[in-house]
């Protein structure tokens, strides 16, 4: 229970991190890096 909503909030950080190092016009090959997302995952996000 606790450990499954820890790692959840965990990716949601991880994800605005990445939405804004998007809006800062970091390359995606550079985010998947940082973040460990895919960069299909990254492009996802992209599009949200």
């Amino acid at each position: 229970g606790k450990e499954e909503g820890r790692e959840e909030g965990r990716e949601e950080g991880i994800e605005k991190v990445a939405k804004n190092m998007l809006a800062q016009g970091i390359d995606v090959e550079i985010i998947a890096s940082v973040t460990g997302f895919s960069k299909e995952e990254i492009k996802r996000l992209q599009n949200l």
